[in-house]
């Protein structure tokens, strides 16, 4: 083994690498960029939610020298205290369904007027709670928030200094999504919108450099044909194995996993369709930027995990620093987490996800243009 060989060749590598500038670039900027964006996010995430009270209790006497007690209230307060990431509004009857339909609030919960009585005279709690239900986390969270509330609440009470604690159930409502409703089927929408983004944009990105780098683009542009033509020939014969790879995700999601959906599977499906067109124009647009396949792989982490962790995913976008949101309403995968999560779950029609449908056709359209911009430029690698 010579030494000298292996250095050689190592030095052929490095000299390689430092005459790209391109390389070089996104070695350096990519991870600075996606540690920064996941290091903000990280950093912000939170867990807080919103509960609406509709305070009707109207108390009753405890006894044992504790007199009037209004459990209601107590509970409602001690809710604050147990854990600072609740927040408190006080709702009526009527306006408790407008903030839930709003999503203004997570979960509502009701005390009847006979509540701090009944509790006495049953020696248990019944809680009635509506939940928004788009947000699992949200239920999950609140029951364990709840359950602590009342414990402690009603620890220095006599109605359970005698006996034990009341048995604490919660009886839940869900306007969307449902007790049915597990992480899978939450987690769903956003996944089938991930995996086709990720799946069609390597797929165009890495075929389209290869288009040029045999020279085949080059060859063709000596044609008539015009570059505008030139990138929707491209996108259409892309599209077809994008269309076979969203009907793939979309039925094994539904008809293997079993996920559970509210809405129109067609619809779904439009959203799929029209979020495979954009990655199909944006993986042709980022390759005319690359000179070789590893290039187009370390545009991968910029183009496609910064949209993942921008897109609410996994973090909510209202939940993300106010100068950052109007950064994620610019990725296209926001827009097609929203529609998704919004038939699936909400199970709202095509009308009411019309903005994200038409969003995401607006970005289809921009990348097309670019791409035809920049086509010419870059055919010759």
């Amino acid at each position: 083994m010579s030494s000298q060989r292996i250095f050689h060749v190592a030095r052929r590598v490095i000299a390689q690498l430092a005459a790209d500038p391109r390389t070089i670039a996104l070695i350096l900027i990519v991870p600075i960029v996606v540690l920064t964006v996941a290091g903000i996010l990280i950093r912000a995430e939170t867990t807080a939610i919103t509960v609406g009270i509709i305070q009707q209790d109207s108390g009753a006497d405890a006894g044992f020298g504790i007199g009037f007690v209004n459990l209601g209230e107590r509970l409602t307060a001690s809710m604050s205290t147990v854990s600072d990431q609740v927040t408190i509004v006080t709702l009526t009857p009527e306006s408790a369904d407008e903030a839930l339909q709003r999503a203004d609030v997570d979960a509502v919960i009701t005390f009847p007027p006979e509540f701090t009585q009944t509790v006495m005279d049953d020696h248990a709690i019944h809680l009635n709670v509506a939940y928004e239900g788009s947000n699992p986390m949200a239920a999950q969270f609140l029951q364990g928030i709840v359950m602590r509330a009342a414990v402690e609440t009603l620890a220095g009470l006599s109605v359970i200094t005698a006996q034990a604690i009341p048995e604490i159930t919660i009886d839940a409502a869900y306007l969307y999504g449902g007790a049915d409703f597990d992480n899978l089927d939450y987690l769903a929408p956003p996944f089938i919108g991930l995996f086709v983004f990720l799946f069609v944009f390597i797929l165009t990105s890495v075929s389209f450099l290869r288009e040029r780098t045999t020279g085949t683009l080059e060859r063709l542009q000596t044609t008539p044909i015009s570059r505008l033509e030139l990138v929707i020939g491209y996108m259409l014969g892309f599209s077809l194995f994008a269309l076979a790879q969203s009907l793939i995700i979309l039925g094994y999601t539904i008809f293997v996993l079993e996920v559970h959906y509210a809405g129109s599977l067609l619809v779904v499906f439009l959203v799929e369709l029209l979020l495979a067109l954009m990655a199909v124009n944006l993986g042709i647009f980022f390759s005319t930027f690359a000179r070789s396949e590893f290039q187009v792989v370390q545009f991968i982490p910029l183009v496609v995990v910064t949209q993942i962790l921008l897109s609410g995913a996994f973090w909510a976008i209202s939940a993300m620093p106010a100068w950052l949101q109007p950064v994620a309403w610019l990725m296209p995968l926001t827009h097609a987490n929203q529609a998704l999560r919004d038939v699936m779950i909400k199970g709202f029609d095509l009308v009411q996800v019309a903005p994200y449908v038409l969003a995401l056709g607006g970005f289809a359209v921009l990348f097309v243009l670019l791409s035809a911009r920049t086509i010419r430029h870059q055919a010759g690698g």
